[in-house]
């Protein structure tokens, strides 16, 4: 599964990244850029954006980042840069480029990937984390905690059109 820097984030804003891989049987892979742009999340306690450290998850396995190979990837990568970040261009050339599916939030990123690559699977946040839920049988005062440390950490919120949206809520008012 390979990630963009949203995505990424709010995985790890649940300080649950390694649970939810194994729980889903996902390699997960960044690229450099998003390794980049993935480097403050916001304090639980204070609020405050600290560093993350993806050291210990790239060494453990958890994550790997992997770079542009060969010509096609290159190719697709630059043409993909033209129309949407840097990061989010790397993701999509990788993950098209070698079949992987592909976890992205940005509604005008992901709409492009589709158009683009129509064989392209996209996992969206919510997606990713009611997976998780049904596969690990999370029970729900910590899907209910992690959802709520992927809102204050990371500031994220599913859209309202999101279809998972009203899952969303639910976990989180429930007991």
């Amino acid at each position: 599964m390979m990630s963009d820097s949203s995505v990424l984030l709010n995985l790890l804003a649940t300080d649950s990244l390694g649970n939810i891989a194994v729980a889903n049987g996902w390699q997960w892979a960044i690229c450099p850029v998003v390794r980049e742009e993935s480097r403050k999340l916001r304090d639980p306690v204070s609020d405050e954006m600290v560093l993350t450290d993806l050291t210990p998850l790239v060494s453990t396995g958890v994550l790997q980042v992997l770079d542009l190979s060969g010509e096609a990837e290159q190719l697709c990568y630059v043409e993909q840069s033209m129309l949407v970040d840097d990061g989010e261009a790397m993701s999509i050339a990788i993950a098209a480029q070698r079949g992987f599916e592909l976890a992205m939030d940005d509604k005008q990123a992901a709409n492009h990937a589709r158009r683009s690559f129509p064989r392209l699977r996209l996992w969206s946040t919510p997606e990713i984390i009611q997976q998780w839920a049904a596969a690990a049988k999370v029970e729900p005062k910590r899907l209910r905690n992690a959802l709520q440390l992927i809102e204050s950490r990371a500031r994220y919120f599913p859209p309202k059109a999101h279809p998972l949206a009203e899952w969303w809520r639910r976990a989180k008012e429930s007991p």
